[in-house]
């Protein structure tokens, strides 16, 4: 071919769908043995790396009788320490209006019925999951009232971030101002709340499990190792974009048809299918 000179380039490529291992909240479903479980639920045998990930973090696995009597088996996390990929929470209000993403997805979209609905999707490494040295992705997402209580329980973070700085200033040392995944937040079942409009149900929402007031051993026991900032910065850039594109793929009810999971009856029904598979800040111990 001749040689020819381009003053742009390369070709922009779409947006690759994120295919990370799908983390859902039940807020309270019945287990194969007729008791209630809720909590965070990751379908087994999907991906090999993961379950022997999960086994040797020690996760034990839980049978959830799904609707239509169906037994699916899963990796039951009551409490998921997550580092959210994220630089910040944004609220409902100015997400409504603002297209920017801070690499959490949120949009409103219509179901099939016409009635309104709220999504949330945010990628996550999980804490024990680091530290038997599985680094990959996972992804969370929720729906309905859930979108609400999910955004209240990471808003908690910057109780915490705030707090690493004014222990810092207690023991003479300049302010951080940390980034978002500093610290690993814990989310957990909450107390029982009835939902719902005429016919109300009783669910278990999710909750930020942080402490008030928040001290010292609380910082230090959910603070970032030196060896995972650079997983989180690395994904970052990307996952800002991913959380732009795939909100508008929501609000466009796109994520309806390529779902790689089947949409939940409930907010609680976690029924799905996980597909098979820089910066120069240094996290050094502030505490």
């Amino acid at each position: 071919m001749e040689e020819v000179s381009f003053s742009r380039g390369p070709a922009r490529r779409p947006l690759a769908r994120v295919a990370d291992p799908l983390l859902q909240w039940s807020t309270g479903l019945q287990t194969q043995q007729r008791s209630i479980y809720a909590g965070w639920l990751i379908q087994t045998g999907r991906m090999e790396a993961l379950d022997e990930a999960m086994q040797q973090a020690g996760f034990s696995t839980v049978t959830i009788r799904h609707s239509g009597g169906n037994l699916v088996t899963h990796w039951a996390v009551e409490t998921a320490d997550l580092f959210v990929i994220a630089e910040g929470v944004q609220s409902i209000g100015e997400m409504r209006t603002d297209p920017e993403r801070y690499g959490i997805a949120y949009a409103w979209r219509t179901l099939p019925d016409g009635r309104p609905q709220s999504v949330l999707k945010l990628r996550a490494l999980m804490r024990p999951l680091l530290e038997v040295g599985y680094t990959e992705p996972l992804l969370v997402s929720v729906k309905s009232t859930l979108t609400g209580d999910m955004l209240e329980a990471l808003m908690r973070q910057y109780d915490v971030l705030d707090a690493i700085d004014r222990l810092r200033t207690q023991q003479g040392q300049p302010p951080l101002n940390p980034p978002f995944y500093a610290c690993s937040i814990p989310l957990g079942p909450g107390a029982e709340v009835a939902r719902g409009g005429t016919q109300k149900k009783e669910i278990v929402p999710m909750v930020a499990q942080i402490p008030t007031p928040i001290e010292r051993p609380y910082l230090v026991a959910h603070y970032i190792r030196k060896a995972w900032v650079p997983l989180i910065e690395n994904l970052l850039d990307a996952t800002m974009a991913w959380s732009v594109a795939t909100s508008n793929q929501i609000a466009l009810g796109e994520d309806l048809v390529a779902n790689t999971y089947s949409e939940p009856e409930g907010d609680g029904e976690a029924v799905y299918s996980a597909p098979r598979n820089h910066s120069g800040r240094v996290a050094e111990s502030p505490l």
